[in-house]
């Protein structure tokens, strides 16, 4: 199966560079979020980070990767997509009427794949209206510096699928590993333990944020301590997970902290707020 045009749904960190990667590749991509101006405004600062990514491109080069990124002022304009990503808000009503809308636009050809790492694939697609063409498609934050995707199928996923969507990674230059259902993948479902374990030692005076993030740094290999990628992340979003592992596998390791809890409660959501664990 040969796909041309992406069509990629919510314009946050996630998914609008996810659309750049998809654009660098060659594809036409459509682009739509459900709050004006979204996509307008992080175009701009794509036109910013293609200079890095593309430091050998002209400048008219360049100017092409933004000018393959069409906004679409609703998601009819996925119509002729083959394949559409979503990263929109990681809640399950939400993703779930996104699909269902998407479902009676697009034709039947064409492959949904969700950016989720928390929410059961076959659950979403059995809502989507074609589980046979639905797939999990997880990046990682960003998406234009960290080279794995995690690629999974759902309980009625066709090997067909499947295996275009791993090309279509590979195209973005990523690395693909293709593993069965599981609520958190592999990557986050060992990164958020270790992070409760974090929060957990913080709770009880053992050590502050900037401490155990530098333990994490020096002793683990960290790049980044579990604080410090909890605030990229956004406490908000971390907690949601959060509870969606505790529910979906009854595990105490992925039980929300109270920390977690009482900063989400005061808006200190990370980075994006200038405040989570750390002020900004």
């Amino acid at each position: 199966m040969k796909l041309r045009q992406i069509g990629v749904a919510g314009f946050g960190t996630m998914g609008s560079e996810i659309a750049l990667l998809a654009s660098m590749a060659g594809y036409e991509v459509f682009a739509y979020d459900v709050v004006a101006g979204v996509v307008e405004d992080k175009l701009k600062r794509l036109s910013k980070l293609i200079r890095m990514l593309r430091k050998e491109a002209s400048d008219d080069e360049r100017a092409e990767v933004i000018e393959r990124i069409s906004v679409q002022k609703d998601l009819d304009g996925f119509a002729g997509c083959d394949l559409v990503v979503e990263a929109v808000l990681e809640d399950f009503e939400v993703k779930s009427r996104f699909f269902s809308e998407l479902n009676g636009i697009c034709g039947q050809e064409a492959i949904f794949a969700t950016n989720t790492s928390s929410i059961g694939i076959t659950r979403l697609a059995a809502v989507s209206g074609r589980p046979e063409r639905f797939i999990g498609l997880h990046f990682f934050n960003p998406p234009s510096q960290m080279t794995l995707v995690e690629v999974v199928p759902g309980l009625q996923t066709t090997d067909e699928v499947r295996d275009a969507s791993v090309e279509f990674i590979k195209k973005l230059g990523k690395k693909p590993l293709v593993f069965k259902e599981t609520p958190g993948v592999v990557v986050n479902r060992v990164l958020m333990a270790m992070a409760v374990e974090a929060m957990a030692l913080y709770e009880e005076g053992i050590g502050e944020p900037a401490e155990i993030d530098e333990a994490l740094r020096r002793g683990a290999g960290w790049p980044l301590g579990p604080f410090k990628l909890m605030d990229l992340v956004g406490l908000d979003v971390f907690l949601q997970a959060c509870e969606m592992l505790y529910r979906e596998h009854g595990n105490s390791k992925f039980r929300p902290p109270f920390v977690l809890k009482q900063l989400v409660q005061a808006g200190r959501l990370g980075r994006k707020t200038r405040a989570g664990f750390y002020d900004y």
